[in-house]
């Protein structure tokens, strides 16, 4: 029998009994029985849930977080709070939805972002205790607003120490161009993706990012901003070894630049990557978004060279995440270290004839993200956790562990009970969002294990049977044969914003 919503919180407190484990993993229970761990927080960007060798890709090679899910747990339905960043990374550091910590669109340099009297994981662990640091992509306006990041040592982990010390290398180890590839700045096309390059750039004016710079970087791995990332965190475990920790290391790809070096680029044959089902697919409500335009200049020969470039920084991260896990194991730490690897969310794929996520949609692409978790002697190794989960859980999953009071703010719910075994099941839906809902636009999302159902400031709904149209290719919102499926929907996903006190609810007929 389905354990409901109200059991799961109940239990989220509960340790699971030492049985529960396989072998070799009741001593290291003994060993972390009231010592809280340090937690090591691993976030990529734009990371498709899909593109990792564990989660049955057949062509990327993630050796490193396969191993990870091997000895932890991995969830095969964690939902992000909105798909595009700042949104989804005040949730994860809040535990709270969009609506109410009150990021709703992207942070950029002019906006106020997070404030020391944010109520997040890393405020509550500094408070007790803890040393805190963020590394690479925050999002979230000045990192140094918050007292957990506000000392001399973040500046040295920044992008401008970074370029200090790049402009120290010599470029005696960059890559060279090859026969018909196209050269610009540190970048080599080939012929036909350059040709799109100078065509989008012209028509699209691009601001700030190019989503049409895609191709292989003549910098090598090693002197990336990643790599140097990698190196700086692993500097930081061997520092802090005999402390409690919580790193965050936050990385850009494979967001956009889609731009990877050798050896990654050349790792992947574009011919053997396929296109997903619906590829074929252009919904008429996106046809006019920036990722299907894209899609429609780029064809199925430039959009697997998309893809190969994003496969190839995949496993680029891989190896960086490789070389950290690495360094925990050297410094006796990987006992005493919950390892968490999420992303912000996901990347179409080509998915209905799109790359990138840049369209006011719920598709499965976009919205699913990735989850591996790994504590030795608290998880069971290998387990595959499919119960819907949400950004706004990792925040009191993070204290719950680490033995901190999850704050009554707080709108997840610790996710450590289906970590430990002891919830198998509950049939909660996941949720997510667009917009505040006071003005503007806004959309809101509600899915189930069978069913997908999406409601837009205009008016317009979309219901997939996720059950027997996997790939969102039927909206079934109009039909007069699931009209009761979609009323049932409709009031789950009102009772939700009602509970969560979602402004947006006046804005929803509630019949």
């Amino acid at each position: 029998m389905p354990i409901t919503r109200r059991e799961f919180i109940k239990a989220a407190g509960g340790f699971v009994c030492a049985t529960v484990f396989g072998h070799g993993q009741v001593d290291a229970a003994k060993d972390n029985a009231g010592t809280p761990p340090n937690i090591l927080f691993l976030i990529t960007d734009q990371h498709n849930s899909g593109v990792l060798g564990c989660a049955g890709n057949p062509i990327v090679k993630t050796p490193h977080l396969d191993r990870l899910a091997a000895e932890g747990a991995r969830f095969t339905n964690a939902v992000c709070a909105t798909p595009f960043c700042s949104p989804t990374r005040a949730s994860l550091v809040t535990g709270q939805w969009p609506h109410t910590h009150g990021i709703v669109k992207n942070i950029d340099k002019n906006m106020i972002g997070l404030k020391d009297n944010t109520i997040g994981t890393e405020q509550l662990l500094f408070d007790s205790g803890y040393v805190t640091r963020q590394m690479g992509k925050w999002h979230l306006g000045n990192l140094r607003d918050l007292r957990c990041y506000n000392d001399d040592e973040e500046d040295a982990l920044s992008q401008e120490a970074f370029r200090k010390w790049l402009q120290e290398q010599p470029r005696t180890k960059w890559h060279k161009a090859r026969k018909n590839e196209v050269v610009e700045g540190e970048v080599a096309f080939s012929p036909e993706m350059y040709k799109f390059h100078l065509t989008w750039s012209r028509q699209k004016k691009p601001r700030g990012q190019d989503l049409s710079i895609i191709g292989r970087s003549l910098r090598p791995p090693e002197l990336t901003f990643e790599w140097w990332l990698t190196e700086q965190c692993i500097a930081l475990i061997r520092k802090y070894k005999h402390k409690n920790f919580m790193i965050t290391w936050s990385v850009n790809p494979p967001h956009p630049l889609w731009v990877v070096p050798d050896p990654y680029y050349s790792m992947y044959d574009p011919a053997k990557i396929k296109l997903p089902p619906n590829w074929h697919d252009r919904p008429e409500a996106y046809k006019d978004s920036q990722p299907a335009q894209m899609g429609r200049m780029m064809g199925e020969t430039l959009i697997r060279e998309y893809l190969r470039c994003y496969y190839g920084l995949v496993t680029m991260i891989d190896d960086c995440i490789g070389r950290i896990l690495k360094a925990l194991k050297e410094e006796g730490l990987e006992q005493k270290t919950l390892v968490l690897f999420t992303s912000d969310h996901g990347d179409m794929q080509g998915g209905h004839g799109m790359p990138c996520k840049s369209l006011p949609a719920f598709y499965e692409e976009i919205i699913r993200v990735p989850l591996i978790v790994r504590y030795p002697g608290q998880i069971r190794h290998g387990s595959v956790v499919s119960t819907h989960v949400g950004s706004v859980d990792i925040m009191p999953t993070f204290l719950d562990y680490t033995n901190v009071p999850v704050p009554k703010s707080t709108q997840g719910v610790s996710l450590r009970p289906l970590l430990e075994g002891k919830v198998s099941k509950d049939d909660r839906p996941a949720f997510c969002e667009r917009g505040i809902g006071d003005t503007g636009t806004f959309s809101r999302m509600i899915r189930t294990r069978e069913w997908k159902y999406c409601v837009f400031a205009d008016g317009r709904k979309e219901l997939f049977n996720l059950a027997h149209d996997p790939w969102e290719m039927t909206n079934l919102a109009d039909s007069k044969s699931h009209s009761a499926d979609q009323m049932k929907l409709h009031r789950m996903l009102i009772e939700q914003m009602e509970k969560t006190s979602d402004p947006a609810l006046r804005r929803i007929a509630r019949t």
